[in-house]
């Protein structure tokens, strides 16, 4: 399953079009995969936008009566000013079919002649309320119509990115949604518009990765990637990892990365840190190592580690900055870069140009727009994907369904709720995702793997609880892991 923005659905588009089908092929191919869904009714008033919805509409509406079905189109607007495929499928259907709507005849019709209306009003390109007679026509359904609503990809007047309702949106019973989620179907707010949301894609070319949709993995790709614990293990092939955190202020994100690492799987973890910290670590994790933060690094520090994390709590004072240039200069390993870090490689971004390894970030949307000109590009998933490409990364942009992405595939992670916005959570990733890359995983599975692990331990600890407290959610790793990988049962 993929999901995909008002621009990244056009992008998709775009590039079908670019690579040899035509519109009019792509509109029958939409209502091929919608028919199913609609031949359990008889009678059918199809609402027609002047778009390629309305045209998808008019290509349902089409096959309808060649099964014997009762159908008029309903349209208003001005005919000259329709879409060279509405155009072409309109050109097909019954004059006597085709009903024009308009304030002198609009509270003649009776919806409830029909037992199904389509609504192929408008569709993800919809950036405003529906206006003039759209907008009378869905009150009149609204306030009269009985029987069952079913919405062609979108409803109109349903915002495609945020999953808001415009003011007198149209209301379906269920919607099937074409070629991928819309990002705003995510908020479950859009249930109450969506109805049953069914996701059909068209018979052509496997191209969404290339075209830069988003794939939205879940379960079922942790338990294909996550790996069982080996016969004859020990704690070195389960990676060493180096932890610079922590701060004499900061006390608390530290111990929970260090703690959320060893819970992930981490062989060893040495935690680099302050010597306030390096003294409360024993007593709150006693398996990790303890080392006293120098004030310069030097480039054998760093000999041994599999993979190393900066930030979380690490504070933005002058020897804040030196560690984090000191690292991001002198290390090799695989590095993942969160909090702190990422304010302080926001005015040091030329450091991020220059490194031969991998590297993570995990920022949230605050942090991001520190890194990102996020104003320059349409929408937050295509910022995303542009910034991971431009400087070769692997970006977490951390939210409701959070974004992972290499800048050539992308994904949105279906795990995490509402009850764990709590501070320390971003800590808590960072040691998971950080703990993964240390016991080999590659750079762009870890991210991934570290995200849904985060949230399904989450979505575990919610099931009972009103706020999810990161100590709780650590707690709850090794029984999420052990449960995806199939060592014990639910």
């Amino acid at each position: 399953m993929y999901i995909g923005t008002q621009d990244l659905l056009k992008q998709y588009d775009a590039y079908l079009l670019e690579h040899g089908y035509q519109i009019e092929e792509l509109v029958n191919l939409a209502s091929d995969a919608l028919l199913n869904h609609f031949t359990q009714y008889n009678r059918f008033a199809i609402l027609i936008g002047p778009g390629n919805n309305g045209a998808d509409g008019y290509s349902l509406g089409l096959k309808l009566e060649k099964l014997g079905k009762h159908v008029i189109y309903y349209y208003s607007g001005d005919i000259g000013k329709v879409s060279q495929a509405n155009r072409y499928y309109r050109d097909q259907c019954k004059e006597n079919h085709l009903i024009y709507v308009d304030e002198d005849n609009i509270n003649t019709i009776n919806w409830n002649d029909y037992d199904c209306i389509v609504d192929g009003l408008f569709g993800f390109g919809l950036n405003s309320a529906p206006r003039g007679m759209y907008k009378i026509i869905i009150e009149s359904i609204m306030n009269n119509y009985n029987g069952t609503i079913g919405a062609i990809d979108i409803p109109t007047g349903l915002d495609c990115n945020t999953g808001k309702a415009y003011d007198g949106a149209l209301k379906a019973d269920f919607t099937v949604t074409l070629t991928a989620l819309k990002q705003g179907f995510l908020d479950p707010r859009s249930l109450e518009y969506t109805g049953k949301v069914i996701l059909e894609t068209l018979a052509v070319k496997d191209c969404f990765k290339e075209a830069g949709l988003f794939e939205y993995v879940g379960e079922d790709y942790a338990k294909e990637h996550l790996r069982k614990r080996v016969y004859n293990g020990y704690k070195n092939i389960y990676g060493v990892d180096g932890l610079i955190v922590g701060s004499d202020q900061y006390t608390g994100a530290p111990l929970l990365a260090t703690k959320a690492a060893y819970y992930t799987g981490a062989g060893i973890v040495k935690t680099i840190t302050s010597e306030k910290v390096t003294s409360l670590l024993p007593l709150y994790i006693p398996e990790a190592i303890p080392v006293l933060r120098p004030q310069i690094f030097r480039y054998d520090d760093f000999d041994g580690y599999d993979a190393l994390l900066v930030g979380c709590g690490l504070g933005l004072e002058e020897s804040a900055f030196r560690a984090v240039i000191d690292i991001m200069t002198a290390s090799i390993c695989p590095l993942v870069i969160d909090a702190d870090a990422l304010t302080i490689l926001s005015r040091n971004m030329h450091l991020l140009e220059k490194q031969d390894r991998s590297v993570i970030l995990t920022p949230h949307i605050g942090e991001f727009k520190r890194l990102c000109h996020v104003e320059d590009y349409p929408d937050l998933m295509i910022a995303a994907q542009s910034f991971a490409s431009q400087y070769h990364c692997i970006l977490v942009l951390k939210g409701p369904h959070t974004i992972v992405t290499d800048g050539k595939s992308s994904y949105r992670i279906a795990s995490g709720n509402k009850a764990m916005a709590v501070g320390g959570m971003g800590d808590t990733l960072a040691g998971i995702i950080t703990s993964l890359l240390g016991q080999g995983y590659e750079p762009l599975e870890a991210a991934i793997l570290g995200v849904y692990i985060h949230g399904r331990a989450g979505d575990e600890v919610a099931k009972q609880a009103y706020t999810v407290i990161p100590e709780k959610l650590i707690e709850e790793i090794p029984h999420t892991m052990a449960l995806l990988i199939g060592e014990i049962e639910k």
